[in-house]
């Protein structure tokens, strides 16, 4: 029984409970002297830490090689050792887990060793320990790794055009690619394709994106597991041309001044001609002039000319045709020669002057409707110098002339004629 001068309950130091929570409270105490001032040392470990396989890979680069295989594996665990202080706030991206490439020496199945390390060494320096914990190893597949560089191949089997429209052709930006991968894939595959859908008719060139597959020898789509392409698309313009039937005709050239070219009665082989061009072209056209015929050199009664047909720029023929014939009809033609005294000299410079020292161009041969050519006199034939085509010197030239019939529009001469001239500068 307490006596009545003694305190109720006893002393504080007496009480269980209080010593229990002071016994905590310097065990705690002691334990954070010791972790952080007399032996700090510890570890952490972190999850979810990626594999870097890029680091150190000239090792098997050099020897021809590519992973063709890995694991599928979300992330290492890894167990950091070191000063509690500094590795208490290391996390996965302050990690790099490598495998170890030394055993790799060939093609196939290789089991690398993981290890790991501390990337940000200027925030955590000191002596830190990095430990693979699971799992501590891999199966890699490598294999013979190399390139090839393949056209870009347009697939139009989806493309509507509209009527009297064809596509002309087709261009793929890039036209080539670069294809990278096991040796045992590349040689799969033949081509690579860009296919091509429209939704619409076109009647316009258009440019359209497309993705591009992989095919091989069979036109099938491969999907190899390690082949890569260094583009993945392409640009493709289609090309559209407007189709049109256009009759064909002749460009004379070499002809008299107020020629009527319409005069001269001729007709073609071919009629009509099957041609393609971009619409702006094609659509402008009414005939296809598809020779040049210089009247006054090549003209003879009687005669077929073989001509290759020549198109203007642009514009392609869908027939197939590369020549046709030219025939005249000379039923209602006559020729005469005549030696023309009326020579007369135009465009001459100011700075000259220019004596016409012959009196005549002798023998120069003319055609054109009987009745008309019956009826000309040497005195409606004009000689004529056309000294702004010329290069003019001092002294004595012989100077070409064009024969000109001002009276008539459909007589024309052939040949080449001359007169000799003086010329002197002022």
């Amino acid at each position: 029984m307490p006596t009545p001068n003694e305190p109720h309950g006893g002393s504080l130091w007496d009480n269980r409970f209080f010593s229990i929570f002071l016994a905590l409270v310097f065990g705690l105490a002691t334990w954070i002297v010791v972790t952080v001032y007399i032996d700090p040392q510890g570890n952490v470990t972190r999850a979810d830490v990626p594999i870097n396989y890029s680091y150190s890979a000239s090792t098997y680069i050099n020897q021809g090689l590519d992973i063709v295989e890995k694991p599928d594996i979300s992330g290492v665990t890894v167990r950091v050792e070191g000063n509690m202080t500094t590795i208490g706030s290391i996390t996965a991206s302050d990690i790099m887990v490598y495998p170890s490439y030394a055993n790799v020496n060939g093609s196939g199945k290789v089991t690398l060793r993981l290890q790991a390390k501390i990337m940000n060494t200027s925030d955590f320096s000191g002596n830190i320990k990095c430990t693979v914990e699971s799992p501590t190893s891999i199966d890699v597949v490598f294999d013979e790794v190399s390139e090839k560089t393949v056209p870009v191949t347009v697939d139009t089997s989806g493309v509507s055009v509209a009527d009297n429209y064809m596509l002309n052709r087709t261009t793929a930006v890039p036209a080539e690619v670069t294809l990278r991968g096991p040796t045992s894939e590349l040689d799969r595959i033949s081509a690579v394709v860009a296919p091509i859908t429209t939704d619409t008719a076109l009647a316009d060139t258009t440019t359209l994106p497309a993705n591009l597959e992989m095919r091989d020898e069979n036109g099938t789509v491969v999907t190899p597991l390690y082949t890569t392409m260094d583009n993945g698309s392409a640009n493709v313009t289609l090309t559209i041309y407007q189709v049109r039937e256009l009759p064909l005709s002749v460009n004379f050239i070499g002809i008299p001044k107020g020629f009527d070219v319409n005069s001269l009665k001729y007709t073609l082989s071919q009629q009509t001609l099957r041609v393609a061009g971009s619409a702006r072209t094609i659509s402008a056209l009414d005939t296809l002039a598809v020779t040049d015929f210089d009247l006054a050199q090549e003209f003879e009664l009687d005669r077929d000319y073989q001509r290759l047909i020549e198109l203007p720029a642009g514009v392609v023929s869908l027939d197939g045709a590369t020549n046709v014939t030219l025939s005249f009809d000379t039923d209602n033609l006559a020729s005469t020669k005549l030696n023309v005294s009326n020579i007369r000299a135009i465009n001459v410079p100011s700075n000259y002057e220019l004596e016409i020292l012959s009196s005549l161009v002798s023998g120069v041969e003319l055609y054109g409707p009987a009745d008309e050519i019956q009826d000309l006199s040497a005195d409606s034939v004009l000689a004529q110098i056309d000294c702004q085509s010329l290069n003019l010197t001092a002294g004595q030239q012989t100077i070409p002339v064009t024969i000109q019939i001002p009276a008539s529009s459909r007589i024309f001469a052939t040949g080449s004629y001359t007169v000799q001239c003086e010329i002197t500068v002022k």
